[in-house]
């Protein structure tokens, strides 16, 4: 249990937030941080062509190890859609 001074200077804290990143104090009353989504998608794209690159690459070259991480890539790029795709619920 909280003291009185220990109860306010909680809410001060909690104003604070309120007052200077209202995102994140929802995130915090909410009891899970806003995931970063600028930075999934920019990882998701980035797969998406890394993907692309070494499926030409591995047809142009015959070679099976650009194919092999070409669906790596392919395979991480579609896990990171759908964890992308899972916080817009």
């Amino acid at each position: 249990m909280l003291s009185h001074h220990e109860r306010s200077e909680l809410d001060k804290i909690e104003r604070w937030f309120e007052f200077s990143d209202p995102e994140l104090a929802t995130a915090l009353s909410r009891g899970k941080p806003a995931p970063n989504r600028r930075l999934l998608t920019l990882f998701a794209v980035l797969f998406d062509v890394s993907a692309v690159a070494l499926l030409v690459a591995g047809l142009v070259t015959t070679s099976p190890a650009f194919t092999l991480c070409a669906l790596l890539a392919a395979g991480g790029g579609v896990a990171l859609h759908i964890v992308r795709g899972h916080g817009r619920l």
